[in-house]
């Protein structure tokens, strides 16, 4: 089946519209649960994990319909607080394209702990159906009893779902630094009130953004630049390719995205330029 559906598919399919997903589905003769897992594999082929080298893929259902396709990271001579996990990438890249909120998430293996406290930050995340091959489909307060959230701490918003509080963007900022503006102004920030994005420019002047997003138990939580590389990867590109990397933040921020974005950029793109521009708020 996996053939066939690649056959389907368009070239890094890391995000699948509805209807398109709706049209797989109905080819292939699928349900919708089914065909998420089939696109499992499609998904881990786009894994990086030269440290594990265990690969996970994952395929996220948003409220939309659309697909959001997700893999494990590990970046070599960094820490592996770094990695970025399969489910986490799968959340930061439907962040990414706009999605509200997840209906369901098929994952090549059971969720780690870190993953499940992730996911417990979405809208109704309790009630979010996980699938994994093999197995009956299980509701993520299953996986995670007694669960310490949001609502722990007082916050009412919710990852993907969140309410925005705008950083002003210069009116005077070229094309990078007013597309990390936006980035930022994505984020999800509730615990540190530190919205924060990024902008890579590759190259061949391609643009890629990212957007903080935090965690009732702040780690983990997904870095702006954790967030574009995820981008980068969904268009099978090289971290190599990166020549300028902008990174917006607020002047007075509690927790800055600096240290981690120069010490990860400097390893993956070390030709690469970085430039921080401090938000008033």
């Amino acid at each position: 089946m996996t053939e066939k559906l690649k056959s389907l598919l368009p070239p890094h399919p890391f995000h699948l519209p509805a209807g398109l997903a709706t049209r797989l589905a109905e080819t292939l003769g699928l349900s919708a649960e089914q065909l998420m897992l089939e696109l499992i594999p499609v998904a881990r082929s786009y894994a990086r994990p030269p440290v594990s080298r265990f690969q996970v893929g994952a395929v996220a259902r948003g409220r939309s319909g659309d697909l959001y396709l997700g893999v494990n990271l590990e970046f070599p001579g960094q820490s592996l607080i770094q990695t970025v996990h399969a489910e986490q990438c799968a959340v930061s890249n439907a962040m990414s394209h706009g999605e509200k909120g997840l209906e369901a998430l098929a994952v090549s293996s059971e969720p780690c702990g870190f993953c499940r406290q992730l996911l417990n930050e979405l809208a109704d995340g309790g009630r979010l159906t996980v699938l994994i091959p093999s197995q009956a489909p299980i509701p993520l307060a299953e996986l995670l009893p007694r669960s310490f959230g949001p609502g722990d701490l007082g916050i009412e918003d919710r990852l993907l779902a969140q309410t925005v509080e705008p950083l002003e963007i210069p009116p005077e900022a070229p094309g990078l630094i007013r597309e990390a503006f936006l980035a930022a102004n994505r984020s999800y920030a509730p615990y540190s009130r530190a919205a924060a994005g990024l902008a890579l420019r590759t190259v061949d002047g391609k643009l890629f953004t990212g957007a903080y997003a935090e965690n009732a138990a702040f780690n983990p939580s997904t870095s702006p630049l954790h967030a574009a590389l995820i981008q980068m990867v969904g268009q099978g590109r090289d971290f190599g390719e990166i020549v300028e990397a902008v990174l917006v933040e607020p002047e007075s921020a509690q927790v800055s995205q600096i240290g981690v974005t120069r010490l990860l950029l400097e390893q993956v793109a070390p030709q690469a330029s970085l430039t921080v521009h401090l938000a008033r708020t």
